[in-house]
């Protein structure tokens, strides 16, 4: 009778709140408010993390902003359902700043929904009225409003779509996992580990100019860097170069994951335009698979094999799109599904080298460390290497290209920028 009592009380307490917000000069029966907004149906299913994150925020354990991307999850999957898109801001307005967006009280009602104490129903219709009066302003970030079944994700992404929650649109629709993140040191923000990229159903115009799925004209091939996203793993090189581990110069190879080391939103958006798409074992037990393609697009193909600097540096036309590709030598055991760095990133200790393959085109400083590419550029470089058994006369014809930062960021954050660059490597 005590719980029943507390939890009607705050349902009233919740809805009253609402009266007094609309209008301070009006004095507003607690029952009737009760009455207008307790909804009658059941909404569908909320998930999990959206509480866990409501309740955090109640606590002060997250910003505003995490709290916010839970709502923008309800409304794009319509268990919040506003008709009226005119309260919502567009990011060109809209500050990164959302604290005097939302009245204080709120995160009373709010920690008393995640302890249960307020029904799904009853928190959703709560919401949903004070988002179309505009009492609180959820600002979404180019956000287009698609149902994640109509969104084409690539097919190298494991696990299912629907955990995932939009958090921004440009040239692609960019989704992430709400528990996948981690603190940045540097700052104490929040930083998504592992986000998806999806096909918009509205910009298949633009996809199709980029796109190498009407394109008979030429082969092209990405490399993606297995091997590179294993030595970033637990247990790999960075343990060893950080003193945690003494024997972790050989490592497990890894069930590759879309991270920021391992070119994660590169290869996504090369997929999902239909590029052909190899990882670095492949290209290692068969390294005359090249051969077959006009265009060789290099990835953070940091760790590579000797039969793979060789394939890859022969070849006629190379777009070594992130600074750091070819920079230390490894061996590959198949039978034991091992890697072994061998040479290079200053290893061995008794001859440190830069790079292992003492490559002088090696563009890994300063360009690696530059990755909100504001300036960025494709710049060309001409590898004697690739000359190698050419026609004197063909001699000097063959054209690498590089980078002068580190995109990933601009796969997923940029529009316009995404498009060019993606446009650019097509006409190369």
């Amino acid at each position: 009778m005590k719980f029943f009592y507390k939890y009607t009380q705050r349902i009233i307490i919740f809805f009253l709140l609402i009266g007094i917000t609309v209008s301070s000069a009006t004095i507003l029966n607690s029952w009737a408010i009760h009455e207008e907004f307790t909804p009658t149906e059941e909404v569908p299913p909320i998930p999990s993390w959206i509480k866990k994150t409501t309740g955090w925020w109640a606590e002060g354990k997250v910003t505003e902003i995490e709290f916010l991307q839970g709502i923008t999850y309800l409304i794009n999957n319509r268990i919040i359902v506003i008709t009226d898109l005119s309260t919502f801001e567009s990011a060109d307005s809209a500050t990164e700043s959302v604290d005097y967006r939302i009245p204080i009280w709120i995160k009373n009602n709010a920690g008393w929904w995640a302890d249960g104490d307020i029904p799904d129903s009853a928190f959703v219709s709560g919401l949903q009225w004070l988002i179309k009066n505009g009492i609180m302003q959820v600002v979404v970030k180019n956000v287009s409003f698609i149902p994640i079944d109509d969104v084409k994700i690539s097919g190298l992404v494991v696990g299912d779509k629907h955990d995932y929650v939009q958090i921004y649109s440009a040239l692609f629709d960019t989704f992430v996992h709400p528990e996948n993140y981690m603190i940045d040191d540097t700052d104490g923000q929040k930083k998504w580990v592992s986000p998806i990229l999806g096909l918009n159903p509205y910009n298949m115009d633009r996809y199709n100019e980029i796109a190498m799925w009407h394109d008979d004209s030429q082969r092209a091939v990405v490399v993606f860097p297995l091997f590179t996203a294993t030595a970033y793993a637990n247990g790999g090189f960075y343990d060893y170069y950080a003193g945690k581990c003494d024997s972790c110069t050989t490592t497990t190879i890894k069930v590759p994951e879309l991270l920021y080391t391992s070119s994660g939103n590169a290869i996504q958006a090369f997929d999902l335009l239909d590029y052909d798409v190899i990882n670095d074992s492949i290209l290692d037990q068969n390294p005359t698979i090249l051969k077959k393609y006009d265009k060789v697009i290099i990835l953070h193909n940091e760790y590579v094999t000797r039969a793979m600097f060789d394939a890859i540096t022969s070849h006629p036309k190379v777009i070594y799109l992130y600074p750091n590709a070819l920079y230390a030598e490894i061996d590959v055991n198949y039978k034991d599904n091992t890697i072994t760095l061998i040479r290079g990133h200053d290893y061995p200790l008794e001859d440190p080298v830069s790079n292992g393959f003492d490559w002088e085109f090696d563009n890994t400083h300063p360009y690696e460390y530059d990755n909100e590419c504001s300036k960025m550029e494709l710049y060309t470089i001409v590898d004697p290497r690739s000359n190698v058994g050419v026609d004197i006369a063909r001699q000097g014809a063959n054209t690498h290209w590089m980078a002068n930062c580190y995109p990933d960021i601009v796969f997923h954050a940029e529009d316009q920028g995404a498009y060019n660059l993606l446009k650019a490597i097509k006409g190369l």
